[in-house]
This record gives C-alpha cells, sequence and structure tokens, in this order.
C-alpha cells in the first residue's frame, strides 16, 4: 500500500441548469434546483488515490462554513486521513459557480476562496505527515508558495515529489527542480516547454527539457488517445481504453490519483500502472459529475476483469480461424508459415495434422520466431533463399479492409514476411474480428528502414505530415527486425491513395520494406463459433455485378 499526501485544492460546484441565459437586466424564471458537487483538483486526487488503495493523507484549506464541513465529511467517508485539514474564518471553501444552458454550453465562475489562504507555514506546521510519505502530490489551484514548501520538506525526506501543471502557467525554475515527477497534458507541456504537443517525438522532445531541468520522470496525457511516459532510460505510448465518454470532468484527476496508488516507488511497474490509470479514467468519463464518478479498487479491477475475458475470446478466436485452415490444407506441397501470436496458433494445428495423417508438407518461415517454433515441433523446413516458390502461405494480419488490403508487420518481420508472401501462389490471412476493418485511415503503419538511412526517411515522413515515431523496447532500445533494420511507425492519413503511398514509401532511400499489403491477400478466416471466410475472387465477382 502506497503512502500518499495531496496538498492542492477543494472546491464545491454550484451547477444551475437554466433553458437560455439571461440577457442585461433580464430576470428569468428556472426550474431546477441548484445543485451542488465536489471538485477540485487536489481533493478529486486524493479520492481517486484513496479510492484506488493508497494511505491517503489531504493538506487542504477549507472554510468554516457548511460547505467545508459536508467535503470534511465525504473525505472521511473515503478514508482519506483528514488530521491535517487545515481551516479559516477568512474564507468560504472555494467554490465554482457554474450554469449550463440547453444546448450544454457552460460559463463558470471560480471562487478560490479558503484555497487561495493556504500557505507556506500552513504546510511547514503538517510537514511530520509529509516525511514520512512515499510520494507527495500537488497541482497549480493553490499559491505556488505552499506546493514550494511541501516539495522541499519532501526532498529533505527522500519522498517522490508529482507535480500536476494544471491549471497551465508559468513556473519558477525552483519548483521545477524540486519536481521528480511531472504530469502534463499536450497544452500544459507546451505552455512550458514552448514545444506542442503533435506526436510522439515532439513528446520526446518535450521530455527532454524537463529532464534538463532536473525531473525524472515525464507523463504526458493526452485525453482519449491515451498517455506518454518518459524516463532518461525508457519512453512509450499507452493507449487509452475505448469507451464512450459523457463527462470527462475529473478525469485526468482520476488518471494521477490511480497513478500515484500503484506505481512502484523505482517506477520498474510504469506501464503496467499507467494501464491501471487508464482504466480508471476510462470508468470515470462514462459517469457525470467529478468525484462521484471516480471509480473504486474493486470497480478497476472488475472491468479489467472483463477486458481479461474478452482477451481470452480473441484468443479462441485466432485458434478457430488457425483450425479453420489447418484442416483444408492440402498434402504435398511447399507451406510458408507467418509470424507473430495468430500463426503461432496455426503452427501448432498443421503441425498436428502432419503427424497425425503423415502428410508430405515441408514448410519455409517468415519470421526467426516462426522458424524456432516450427524447429521444436520437429516440422520439416526449408532456407527461403533454395526455394522460388510456395504453394500457399497462412499468416496473420494487423488490419484488413473491405478490398481484402491489410497492414502487416506488428512483429517487425516485415521483410521476409512481404518476400514470402510474394512467392506464395495463394495467401491466407487468418484474423480475430477486430482486425476487419472498413478502410486503413487511421491505422499505425510500420516502416522497415537501414539503421544509417533511419533518420533520413524519419525527416521525409515528418515533413510529409506522417507523424513518425521509431519503436522502442521495453528496455528503451530501439527495436531491430529479424533483418537488423529498424522500425518506423507512421499514420495512414485520410483517404490516402494506399498505391500511391506504398510506391512512395519504396521509393526513398534508406526504406527496406513496408508494412502495406496491397493485393495479397486471396482469403481471408475470420475466428469465431461461426467462422466467416471472405475470398479476393468473391470480392471481384461482386464488383463485376
Amino acid at each position: 500500500m502506497k503512502n500518499v499526501v495531496v496538498v492542492g485544492s477543494t472546491n464545491v460546484d454550484k451547477v444551475l441548469n437554466v433553458e437560455k441565459y439571461a440577457l442585461p437586466g433580464e430576470t428569468l424564471a428556472i426550474n431546477s434546483y441548484q445543485q451542488s458537487h465536489g471538485g477540485g483538483k487536489g481533493a478529486n486526487q486524493a479520492i481517486a488515490a484513496a479510492r484506488s488503495g493508497a494511505q491517503t493523507t489531504f493538506i487542504t484549506k477549507l472554510g468554516n462554513d457548511e460547505d467545508g464541513q459536508n467535503m470534511l465529511t465525504g473525505f472521511q467517508n473515503d478514508h482519506i486521513n483528514v488530521d491535517h485539514l487545515v481551516t479559516t474564518d477568512q474564507a468560504q471553501t472555494g467554490k465554482a459557480y457554474i450554469t449550463v444552458d440547453q444546448s450544454g454550453q457552460n460559463s463558470i465562475y471560480v471562487y478560490g476562496g479558503a484555497n487561495m489562504e493556504l500557505t507556506a507555514a500552513d504546510v511547514e506546521a503538517h510537514q511530520e505527515v509529509i516525511a514520512q510519505a512515499d510520494r507527495v502530490i500537488a497541482q497549480l489551484e493553490i499559491p505556488l508558495p505552499a506546493i514550494i514548501a511541501a516539495f522541499k520538506i519532501a526532498k529533505a525526506h527522500g519522498v517522490q515529489t508529482i507535480l500536476n501543471p494544471a491549471p497551465a502557467k508559468e513556473l519558477p525554475e525552483e519548483l521545477l527542480r524540486l519536481t521528480d515527477v511531472i504530469t502534463p497534458n499536450e497544452t500544459e507541456a507546451q505552455t512550458l516547454t514552448g514545444i506542442e504537443v503533435a506526436d510522439e517525438v515532439s513528446m520526446l522532445d518535450n521530455a527532454m527539457v524537463f529532464f534538463s531541468k532536473g525531473i525524472s520522470m515525464v507523463i504526458i496525457t493526452v485525453g482519449s488517445k491515451g498517455a506518454f511516459y518518459a524516463t532518461p532510460q525508457a519512453h512509450g505510448f499507452i493507449p487509452a481504453f475505448k469507451v464512450k465518454a459523457v463527462d470527462t470532468t475529473a478525469a485526468g484527476d482520476t488518471f494521477i490519483g490511480a497513478l500515484a496508488s500503484q506505481l512502484e516507488m523505482d517506477n520498474s511497474n510504469i506501464e503496467d500502472a499507467m494501464l491501471y490509470a487508464n482504466r480508471a479514467s476510462s470508468l470515470t468519463v462514462q459517469i457525470a459529475g467529478a468525484q462521484n464518478s471516480i471509480p473504486t479498487r474493486e470497480q478497476i479491477e472488475a472491468a479489467n476483469q472483463k477486458t481479461n475475458h474478452s482477451k481470452e475470446q480473441i484468443e479462441r478466436q485466432k485458434e478457430q480461424a488457425a483450425q479453420y485452415v489447418a484442416a483444408r490444407i492440402p498434402d504435398h506441397i511447399v507451406l510458408g508459415l507467418g509470424s507473430g501470436t495468430t500463426a503461432a496458433y496455426f503452427v501448432k494445428a498443421i503441425h498436428d495434422r502432419i503427424e497425425k495423417e503423415h502428410l508430405d508438407i515441408e514448410c519455409v518461415a517468415t519470421s526467426v520466431g516462426t522458424q524456432q517454433l516450427a524447429e521444436k515441433l520437429g516440422m520439416r523446413m526449408l532456407d527461403v533463399n533454395t526455394i522460388d516458390a510456395v504453394d500457399v502461405t497462412v499468416d496473420g494480419a494487423d488490419v484488413v479492409d473491405d478490398h481484402l488490403d491489410g497492414i502487416k508487420g506488428g512483429g517487425a518481420a516485415l521483410l521476409f514476411e512481404k518476400l514470402v508472401a510474394n512467392m506464395s501462389k495463394r495467401n491466407v490471412w487468418i484474423v480475430d474480428e477486430r482486425k476487419p476493418r472498413h478502410s486503413l485511415e487511421g491505422q499505425m503503419l510500420p516502416v522497415e528502414v537501414i539503421p544509417f538511412g533511419g533518420m533520413g526517411v524519419f525527416r521525409y515522413l515528418r515533413d510529409n505530415g506522417y507523424h513518425p515515431a521509431f519503436r522502442f523496447q521495453e528496455n528503451g532500445d530501439i527495436m531491430a527486425t529479424d533483418s537488423g533494420n529498424y522500425l518506423i511507425d507512421i499514420t495512414i492519413p485520410k483517404d490516402a491513395d494506399l498505391q500511391a503511398l506504398s510506391e512512395n514509401l519504396k521509393k526513398q532511400t534508406g526504406v527496406v520494406e513496408h508494412g502495406l499489403f496491397l493485393n495479397i491477400c486471396d482469403e481471408m478466416v475470420v475466428g469465431g463459433d461461426q467462422v466467416k471466410v471472405v475470398k479476393r475472387e468473391d470480392l471481384k465477382q461482386d464488383e463485376r455485378k
């Protein structure tokens, strides 16, 4: 259990729903009551951490009023340590007055109130609880001297400091030097570094600026897309869970609180912790409101179990498709074996048939991983350099469109996959139900480049709007393909001419191969209790009709 101290703001949101906004001097009758909801970034983050199981202490300043008492009761209900709350008679509890009309437009007036009265002395009076924490979190809805005081205490006692620089504003160098982990969104990152966040490369550029200021970890959240992390040793992007958002209020705060509850002190589980935080945020946005929408650890784990169940279904579909195709492979052929997890199901299935039926089948692999699996099973393997034709190749695919054009190469075996595919008289792709799409636009496409030509290709892709990013391994090293080359991932733009894109990529010096497989797939088999088969020849007949 992580010991987390949050130093931050508490607000009470006063919401009034109106038919329309009154004109100057106009009085309007309304039919709805004013609603009050707990808010404030500090309070949201503390509640998120507590509901995810962290031992949470909240240092905030409340007014001696009914709103303050109501918030205090709420914190106690969430088992937050409230022994270090500060109260004042000089200001009311912070408030946000929100008016929402029928079209959904809103106007907001914020009264900082007691939040703006939190002083460095207030924080220093509670230094003991900070000194005993694992990490301390702060945001920018309270005065900077209070945050600096908290972080100085933390640094003096080896406590990790996490700064959520929201709302966006320029920050003193002193505060940044005291920060271990910074968690801006894309707008806040640009405000602090001057570098626009447009893609993973620019996120890494942002991170380098923060590193130069002594910050050891950068996490940039990009809303429904997910979150990017970087340390001097490694970086990566964790996609968000796709859900229908109802209200994004408190989503970012939920992410930070949930992350703080799970992240190990050496950051060794950063990707798992971010996945957990992304899941928490995905639940928050599906419910209207702020603090009422922040999920508990049990709710997050239940959602993960549901996802894991879905993953089991996907794996079953892959296996169903593989077994369907393996049962229909003829005897006395040269068989191409694809790469990746889906193809591995096929390798095992066809091996079983070969053994049981004593089939005369020789195989050629498209990746080192597949070669090793087939050899381990004792299958008869050929060297791709000794043959000039393959009868059938069975492989997986990352995405397949309505024309049976697709993207492959997620497993980094692009050159070999395309080489064997082009040798084959017939190509069969086996996929689960997630892979068929109407089009390939917006999908990630891998481009394989020679190491010493990679940056030239990267600049071409960047200058032409493809948002390129080198692919890295979990340990921070750049990923190499089976051929020893590098991979650059790009995004296929809207309304792209795929044939022209394919040709243009191959023309670039340094490009070895890319993951667009056009006019190659002859048959797609989609796994399921009822296996679905789509053949290119049938599509052509439909087009002629």
